[in-house]
């Protein structure tokens, strides 16, 4: 570990020991949060591609027990905006984009030793497939430059054949991923769901950036993949939230995705209920992104909003 990452996990921990972030989070300064995880990788696996999208399973789970301290842990379908907020300890909501294998392999063992809930949010169209462009691209697990990456968001609206195929034309290598970096089929997604207190949302078709292409392909994409929960997933528990990939939307996105869910989410950090009152209009509720490198530390100061 580097010294600058020493000094960083000792000033986290001495400012968690002071007592401060755990009066914030009783205050209410996160009454309803729902958080945001990729994969976790397996105990004895390493993590590939972009890194910051793969925890390890040992870090997952001391996430888990750090927020038990502090938070009750909810499923998404008990989190109603405009409605019910919390009366008690603060609520928190555990979610995953992209339906990683890691995810319902070693994430959901954890959250079932715990018999904690949580939702995965799936983007049907890429089910199976051997691995997210986000990932094959990422040279060293460092993800792309920042240039590439805004071409293949901006340009390609990151479509991920279509940003394969103009990687392959850069020529730039392709990875080749272990199954744990990679999505997972249907049947083994619907037999780890079937597991536990898990649940399916929404995360467009194939994870297009829906505000980077047209509106009506970005309309499309998400008819598209909430219909797959109540077809092909209908045997699954559902839930009526789109999540949009990438963290990225729009004005006309987040109206458009109104006539198709009944809520829908976005990485920007933050609370999404606070002292009884929901914080954003309910197609552009925040969650709070927890990337692989944070420490439980500094999930707890992020949920006390002091990082």
């Amino acid at each position: 570990m580097a010294m600058r990452d020493v000094l960083k996990a000792g000033a986290e921990r001495l400012l968690v020991a002071s007592g401060a972030p755990g009066r914030r989070i009783r205050g209410g300064a996160s009454g309803t949060v729902i958080l945001s995880y990729h994969n976790v990788v397996p105990r004895g696996e390493s993590a590939v591609g972009d890194r910051s999208l793969h925890i390890d399973q040992a870090r997952f789970g001391a996430h888990l027990d750090r927020l038990l301290d502090t938070h009750d842990v909810v499923p998404l379908s008990a989190v109603e905006p405009g409605g019910a907020v919390s009366t008690g300890r603060p609520r928190a909501v555990v979610t995953f984009d992209d339906a990683y294998v890691g995810t319902v392999t070693a994430g959901f063992e954890e959250l079932a030793r715990r018999e904690l809930p949580a939702t995965v949010f799936v983007p049907p169209g890429l089910l199976g497939a051997e691995g997210f462009w986000w990932d094959r691209l990422a040279p060293g697990g460092e993800g792309l430059a920042e240039s590439a990456r805004n071409h293949a968001l901006d340009a390609l609206g990151g479509r991920h054949r279509e940003v394969l195929d103009w990687a392959a034309a850069q020529g730039m290598p392709l990875a080749d991923l272990p199954p744990h970096a990679t999505p997972a089929s249907f049947p083994v997604l619907a037999r780890a769901v079937a597991r536990g207190r898990f649940s399916v949302g929404s995360h467009t078709w194939t994870h297009v950036n829906l505000a980077g292409v047209p509106l009506d392909e970005a309309v499309a994409e998400m008819r598209r993949g909430h219909a797959w929960l109540g077809e092909e997933a209908c045997d699954l528990p559902g839930v009526d939230w789109i999540a949009y990939p990438y963290g990225r939307s729009s004005a006309e996105v987040e109206a458009a995705a109104a006539a198709v869910a009944r809520w829908a989410v976005r990485v920007e950090g933050g609370a999404a209920e606070v002292r009884g009152r929901w914080v954003a209009a309910d197609h552009r509720l925040p969650r709070i992104n927890v990337p692989a490198g944070l420490s439980p530390d500094g999930l707890t100061l992020r949920l006390a909003g002091l990082r």
